[in-house]
């Protein structure tokens, strides 16, 4: 009985470590520029780092890389549930090849408050 109450408490504790640290993916669908409505291709501008919008029941969220032009770079984007709070990370590193350049993303998913999502910037070691 005392075994299964210490193994049952570490189970416990390594999901609850789990969840605070790394979190559950939310989620989203990766969608390209031209697949986002028209109203929100219009109101996303040039600045670099993360953007939100509101269209009807969806949320878009947008990121864009403080990049010079020509690095050899990808940008991903990921959103998962931590500590109650919906994550949103964006991650800038070196691409492995050509295919994987990228300097920015654009991600959909049911509407969430903007008040209630975090942000995050992982930026590659120079």
């Amino acid at each position: 009985m005392k075994k299964r109450f210490i193994l049952l408490t570490f189970f416990l504790g390594l999901g609850f470590f789990y969840y605070m640290s790394i979190g559950f993916k939310a989620e989203y669908e990766d969608i390209s520029l031209k697949e986002a409505p028209g109203k929100i291709r219009k109101e996303i501008t040039d600045q670099t780092g993360f953007q939100v919008f509101q269209d009807g029941e969806y949320t878009y969220i947008y990121y864009k890389c403080k990049d010079k032009r020509n690095e050899y770079i990808t940008t991903t984007l990921d959103v998962r549930w931590k500590a109650g709070s919906i994550v949103a990370t964006a991650r800038v590193d070196y691409a492995v090849n050509d295919g994987d350049i990228r300097y920015d993303q654009l991600i959909k998913m049911d509407h969430r408050s903007s008040k209630d999502m975090k942000y995050e910037e992982e930026i590659m070691a120079k």
